[in-house]
Order: C-alpha cells, then structure tokens, then sequence
C-alpha cells in the first residue's frame, strides 16, 4: 500500500529537507499544505496517512485541535515538527494523540531514521488487520475428484507464481473470488492486501471514484480527498468482480492504467504509480460481449493474459460427496450442532440435482440442512423439496423458475419435528426467494428497477440473490418464465 504523507511546515527550507528525505523512501508520497492559514483545515480533509506539521500551524488552544483531528474517520498520524523543545508542550501534544513531536534541527541522517520509523510503525498497523490464517482461502479448499476440475486446478497452480492479469468465468456461486484469494493467499504477492470490488453493485456515478479516487471538490459532496481500491491495493491484488458491468467509459480508463501502470484521481492532476496485479471476474459470456461491442476487445485481451473458467457444479457432480463432507467439518463449531453425515437417499438427491446456484448453493444448503436437523445425520426430509424431487441429472433447473408464491410445500415435509423459529426462516427463506424471482421476472432481471419495487438498495439485492443462486442473465429473455 503506497503512504501518503502531507507536509505542512512553514520553513521553507525545512519544507525542502523533509521533502528530499520522503523521496528516497519507497512507496511514499509526499505533498505539501496550501497557505498557511489553510494548512490546518486541509489536514483535516485530507486522504494523508501522516501528517508532518509545523507547531505553529496547529490552531490553539492546540490540544483540542488535535483532538478534533484525531476523532475523524481515517485520521492521519501527527507528527509536530518543532523550532525549540518545550518539555511540558510535548507531553500536552502526546497525550492528545500526536504520534511524535521532532527537533527540527535534527540532522537529516536522524530526521530520516526517525520518519522512517514512524511510516514503518504504521505499516504494521495497517498490515495487523484481523486477519485468521487458518480461514483463509487455499487452493486445497477446491475439493475434486473430477478429470475436468483436476485439469481446471492444474492449471491454477501453474500461474499462481506469476504476476500476470487474470480473468475467472463462471457461472454465479461458482467460486469465483474464493479462487481470487487462494491464488493472492499462496502467491508472492500475498504479505500485501487483497481489494475486492463489485463492479455491478456500485452506481456507475460512484464507481469511477471508487476505483481511481478523488481529490477534493471533483465533485459535489466530495469534502474530503479519498484514495481508491487501486491505492489500497498497492503491492497487493485488485479483484474486480462483474467486470462485464463496466461502462464504456470506465472500460477505456481502466485499460490505460493497466498499461500505464499508473492513476490519476478524481479531480486530480498528478499521476500516481500503482504496483496491482489484476484479477477479473464475470459470469457473463465476456467472448459474446466482446463480438457485440459491448466490451473493449483490448482491454479483453489485456485482462485475461490467462483464463480460468471454472466448472459449473452440475458438471463435476462426482465432487458433491467431499464438498458436503468439507463443509460439515467447517461449519460443525460456528453453528454448534454435532452433525457429521447425510444419509444415503440424502446424499443421491444432492447429486442428483443440477445446482443452478452452484457451490454458493450447496453452501447454503448444508448449513441449512445442519441447523434442521434433528440427530446427527441430515436427512432426506432436510433437504428442500426442490432437491428432494431432482430432475434427472443432466437436467438444468433455473433457479428462477419458482412454483406459485402462495404454495411453500417443503413446510410440510417434517415441519412438526422442527422448532417453531426453524419454521420461520425456511417459510421467510422460501417465499423470499420466489418472491425475489417473481419480481426479476416482471422486471426481465433489471437489478435497479426490481430493487426499487422490492422497497431494498441495490446492494442489499445482489446479496439476496446471491445467496439464493439468482442470475439477472436467466431473467433477461424471458428464460425463466
């Protein structure tokens, strides 16, 4: 991640020394304060990680500025450069949360030693975020037993070490972003962060900020400067999921900096070096959407360096049996329910069904199916009647093809086993997601307008529908009817 550092020092050549010291120091960028009189509240509305400020500059009574600062949202550390020592002043600046107070007469060997520290010191900080090894992604997470899927992983591993830009296919709930962080979490990159952002849930209004940045003013309400995800990602990998939801516009900036290897914020002139490697992600038929010019065949190429498509669900069924036995360990301590098998029957309607919500589907099955159960082993009467009574296989179930809103047949089956609380989030879960199918289907899988007669933001749909195996693709032709 690159350290924004903002200067306000008013010693011109002080403002010079500090300035030459920042410029030897990696992944540092330094800028200097407007006037004088200004170079307080600029501070306040900067995107600075640390802030080098003259004593003089802090507004008095200087305690309670500091104060103020530090209480806003992504605070800068202070850092008072002083003419003379005044003991009592520094403890008064280091109680109120002033990172250090420096002699400016400290000779630039020290003067650079210490900044050094001091940006070292809030690196880790930044680097400490919670942070579990053991949850984190692997590739060992890709259970399989199937010829296609082995030869899919095979060529993963291939391409882990290097730093080339990826593009992941595949259908919605297949993995996509699991697979994105297994590759950051076992490549070289993976001591820097991994960014993940949604190219189809932001507005298109917001997402140009959001990937580049701005400075402020770019834009009405734009109060304070804001780094982007390709700063944040700095050393690191930028995930950009639904990449075929990017517009025109937007497709040609992210394609110069690709090729550029640098940024221009918002309302900013200055070009900023970014070291990202890049992974895409889409569930579209991107090759389809290039062929009618709906996305930029350069950029196409320059994306997927390497292609990974990885296999639907319905394709490797042979991997059903681990998947399920995998996610049973994983989420026996979350959950708190000692279930450690599915039955026979159980386990040949799971392969038997087609999965249109893919491994995002079974997921949520098996916890599903773990909460309801009422021993130690998932029946099949804990399974959803849409599994229980599977097509044969081969045969594709759109998930947005839901029976009439006002039947919920799978309550019937075993209902008075299960607690009453139970009972309410499968009838909740089931007349939500046929709902939610109904209203894609009026709407032939416009997300904005569905959200908007759903009474939800945008955002929150996505999650719904992605949690309930729902593409927007199924419903644009009229398919799922």
């Amino acid at each position: 991640m690159l350290t924004r550092v903002l200067l306000a020092v008013d010693d011109a050549a002080l403002q010079r020394r500090l300035r030459r010291i920042l410029a030897l120091m990696p992944d540092v960028l330094s800028e200097s304060a407007g006037p004088r009189r200004e170079a307080w509240q600029q501070l306040a509305r900067s995107s600075a990680d640390v802030a080098l400020i003259g004593r003089r500059l802090i507004p008095e009574p200087a305690v309670e500025s500091v104060r103020g600062v530090r209480s806003l949202a992504d605070a800068p550390d202070l850092v008072v450069v002083v003419r003379r020592e005044d003991a009592e002043d520094r403890a008064r600046l280091l109680a109120a949360g002033c990172r250090a107070v420096l002699d400016a007469q400290l000779s630039p060997p020290v003067l650079r030693d210490l900044l050094e520290a001091i940006l070292r010191r809030r690196r880790e900080r930044a680097s400490l975020a919670p942070r579990q090894a053991s949850l984190e992604p692997r590739l060992s997470d890709f259970v399989t037993s199937s010829p296609a899927m082995n030869a899919f992983m095979e060529l993963v591993r291939r391409v882990i070490a290097s730093d080339a830009s990826l593009l992941i296919l595949g259908e919605t709930g297949v993995g996509k972003e699991h697979l994105a962080r297994a590759i950051h979490a076992e490549g070289p990159r993976s001591a820097g962060p991994f960014i993940a952002v949604n190219c189809g849930a932001l507005p298109e209004s917001l997402l140009e900020s959001e990937l580049f940045g701005h400075e402020e003013g770019a834009f009405t309400g734009a109060t304070r400067s804001r780094r982007g995800h390709f700063e944040l990602a700095h050393r690191g990998t930028l995930f950009l999921d639904e990449i075929g939801e990017l517009p025109p516009h937007l497709q040609a900036s992210l394609l110069q900096v690709l090729q550029r290897r640098e940024i221009r914020r918002l309302g900013g002139e200055a070009a900023i070096g970014v070291d990202v490697r890049v992974m895409a992600a889409t569930s579209r038929d991107i090759a389809d959407e290039v062929r009618s010019r709906r996305f930029r065949s350069d950029l196409y190429y320059r994306l997927g360096v390497v292609t990974l498509a990885i296999p639907p669900l319905r394709e490797r069924r042979e991997d059903v049996p681990a998947l399920v036995e995998a996610y049973l360990e994983n989420f026996r301590p979350h959950i708190r329910r000692n279930v450690r098998r599915v039955t026979p029957e159980a386990l040949e309607a799971l392969k038997g069904y087609a999965w249109p919500g893919n491994v995002r589907e079974l997921v949520n099955l098996v916890e599903r199916a773990m909460l309801l159960a009422a021993g130690e082993e998932i029946a099949l009467a804990d399974l959803p009647e849409n599994v229980r009574g599977a097509g044969a296989p081969g045969e594709v179930q759109v998930a947005g093809a839901p029976a009439p809103l006002a039947a919920v047949p799978s309550l019937a089956a075993g209902m008075l086993e299960l607690p009453l609380r139970d009972v309410r989030r499968r009838a909740v879960e089931e007349v939500e997601q046929r709902y939610l199918a109904l209203l894609l289907e009026k709407t032939r899988g416009r997300v904005g307008e569905t959200a908007r007669l759903a009474g939800i933001e945008p955002r929150s749909l996505f999650e719904k529908m992605r949690r309930y195996g729902l593409r927007k693709e199924d419903f644009r032709s009229g398919r799922a009817s």
